[in-house]
């Protein structure tokens, strides 16, 4: 049967006592008349089911009036971590987006949208968070926080910093919400921010955020 260790002992001196261990870091298999050993990085059990859950698949803002900012928050939880990690990308398909009914059926169709935030500075977008709190800021947007665990990106850290969606129309990649390592659940809450202007056509506005689970390897 072949180790388990590349090394180990003691290491001692006046004001401590260092026991250390360095595992293999190659996948091994020993076996025997009745047994099989496992050992490496590379054995660690990947068969968990690995998931996400919404904790609301629709998103209502009610109705929508000039300078008055609307949140809506939804949990998402990850559930059987992979011992090697995952993110979770997220994108929208448009902006939110009306089109007027007499041209549902119309082969050229004219979407009003309500634009994604730039947020205060007008520097924010699908990568760099910044700060949303004047009311005279328009668009819509989220943010990211913390209910179990720390898998929130970081750029979301300084409160009220918010980011818009990647539009899959425009071409824009993905981008990461939360990422992690471990095994134990995950939890964040998403907050959806929603601001108009005076001058924003009223309708029911609508868009799609899809979000995909990525396990690592």
């Amino acid at each position: 049967m072949q180790g388990f260790n590349t090394l180990s002992g003691v290491t001692a001196g006046k004001d401590y006592g260092l026991r250390s261990t360095v595992g293999d870091l190659n996948p091994i298999t020993s076996e025997g008349v009745n047994f099989k050993v496992r050992t490496g990085f590379e054995n660690l059990a990947a068969t968990i089911p690995f998931s996400i859950l919404l904790s609301s698949g629709l998103i209502d803002f009610g109705a929508l009036s000039p300078t008055n900012p609307i949140i809506r928050t939804v949990d998402l939880t990850t559930h059987s971590l992979t011992v090697y990690g995952y993110s979770v990308l997220v994108f929208e398909n448009d902006p939110l987006t009306i089109i007027p009914p007499t041209e549902l059926n119309s082969a050229s169709v004219s979407k009003t949208f309500i634009p994604d935030t730039t947020c205060d500075n007008g520097q924010c977008g699908t990568e760099n968070a910044s700060e949303w709190i004047n009311a005279l800021t328009y668009g819509f947007g989220y943010r990211c926080d913390n209910v179990t665990g720390t898998d929130c990106d970081s750029s979301f850290a300084k409160t009220n910093s918010y980011k818009h969606f990647p539009d899959l129309a425009s071409n824009d990649d993905p981008t990461s919400i939360m990422a992690g390592i471990g095994s134990n659940d995950k939890a964040v809450r998403i907050s959806y921010k929603v601001n108009i202007s005076g001058t924003q056509t009223q309708g029911n506005y609508s868009n799609i955020i899809t979000y995909i689970a990525v396990p690592n390897f």
